[in-house]
């Protein structure tokens, strides 16, 4: 392989830094810029809209004075350094000012998904931050970057952890602040970390000599550790937890195959599970935590939360599951479906004085398969005729549906 000649590798010096200067603009235009793409990003966390938030990280500027950060420390640029620092703060400061506000100002105020995943950092984002730095740097020696930089751009994901601080700040929750500012930190120092050790590969190449001092590297290492550290204890635990999650999983297919488990809860050594179906009585529960054994998770203790009477479910416990589960969705006269149209002949009038109400849909068990469940509501004169009533529904619902696996439960 022909190594870059002399001449090459100043070139490649050069372009970096003429691409990281253009990028250290001071001036109104770049933060307005920011603002804007701290809002629409905030605006996709807040609806749970991954294409907004890309959308928000393609147009921010915010990667640039971390890269100038990096890249002039690797050069021993003092001017350019601070330069990119008062950069780098102030569009900090605006994005945690305009997050806040937006959050602060926003009527929805429940913490989505998209944010949740921003307050818990892993090795895995050190990974991406430090990968992703190392792309930018090379797409900056170069004159045509390509679509490098967009994707530069969507993989360190420096927004949406900066929007997620800003709405801990606007909650006042400070889990929330310190894990978002957490991630924050790792994609920035990464990124920065990248970007210097880009730099001095560069000017190594040009035989140009470093500027950087012998302690000056040792903080740098020990500071990449110290911040290390805390994501490699968190990489640990999702791994853990990963495992523990699919262990039961097998767990549930083998042992609870009679029921629907409609949600699993495991925290500190318990494992809770809410289902639908057949009762399960002490004895076959103390057989359950016996067997979580063989699947090796002898160290939690088993609890059932059973939803369900025999083939009754309480309306407390049934608006509760269908409030807290999204894997069961209600309709109410899909006349195109046969679940549809199962409702509709249910509520007719023919069983107006033994049904009250009717809830059709679907529901995933533990292999995430689908299955058709009818929750039925009888009157008082529908629950004395209860055995009569079902003869007829189960005739009605095999009429009505070809699929055999149909659950209908009483209320």
């Amino acid at each position: 392989m022909n190594q870059p000649s002399e001449e090459e590798s100043e070139l490649r010096i050069d372009t970096i830094d003429a691409s990281v200067r253009a990028d250290l603009k001071l001036d109104w235009s770049n933060f307005a810029i920011l603002f804007c793409s701290i809002i629409i990003a905030s605006v996709g966390l807040n609806m749970n809209s991954s294409p907004v938030i890309i959308g928000a990280m393609l147009i921010s500027p915010i990667m640039a004075p971390i890269t100038g950060i990096g890249y002039s420390i690797g050069s021993g640029y003092t001017r350019l350094l601070r330069k990119s620092v008062t950069i780098f703060v102030i569009e900090l400061s605006i994005g945690i000012v305009a997050s806040s506000l937006y959050f602060t100002l926003s009527p929805m105020k429940e913490a989505s998904e998209q944010l949740m995943n921003r307050t818990s950092p892993t090795l895995w984002d050190v990974l991406i931050a430090f990968f992703g730095g190392i792309a930018g740097i090379i797409a900056a020696s170069k004159k045509t970057p390509g679509n490098i930089l967009p994707g530069v751009a969507i993989a360190t994901a420096l927004m949406p952890p900066l929007c997620t601080v800003g709405y801990g700040i606007s909650q006042g929750n400070w889990s929330i602040i310190g894990g978002a500012a957490y991630l924050f930190l790792i994609n920035a120092f990464f990124i920065a970390l990248s970007a210097l050790l880009g730099t001095i590969i560069f000017r190594l190449q040009s035989g140009q000599k470093l500027d950087l001092p012998l302690k000056n590297r040792i903080f740098t290492i020990a500071l990449a550790i110290i911040i290390i550290i805390p994501s490699m204890i968190s990489a640990s635990s999702i791994v853990k937890q990963s495992y523990v999650e699919a262990q039961l999983d097998q767990f549930v297919t083998a042992e609870l195959g009679s029921v629907y488990v409609t949600k699993k809860d495991v925290s500190d050594n318990k494992i809770t599970l809410s289902v639908i179906g057949n009762s399960i009585n002490k004895t076959r529960l103390k057989s359950l935590n016996n067997d979580l054994n063989e699947y090796h998770l002898g160290g939690y203790s088993l609890k059932i939360n059973q939803l369900t009477n025999g083939d009754y479910i309480t309306t407390d416990a049934f608006n509760k599951y269908v409030k807290e589960q999204n894997n069961v969705k209600t309709t109410s006269g899909d006349n195109e479906s046969s679940l549809g149209k199962l409702q509709d002949k249910l509520m007719s009038a023919k069983y107006n004085d033994d049904i009250k109400d009717v809830y059709v849909g679907n529901m995933k068990d533990s292999s995430d398969e689908k299955h058709k469940v009818v929750f039925v509501k009888l009157t008082d004169d529908g629950k004395n005729d209860k055995d009569n009533l079902d003869k007829q529904i189960q005739k009605l619902v095999k009429k009505t549906i070809s699929d055999s696996d149909v659950t209908v439960i009483y209320n």
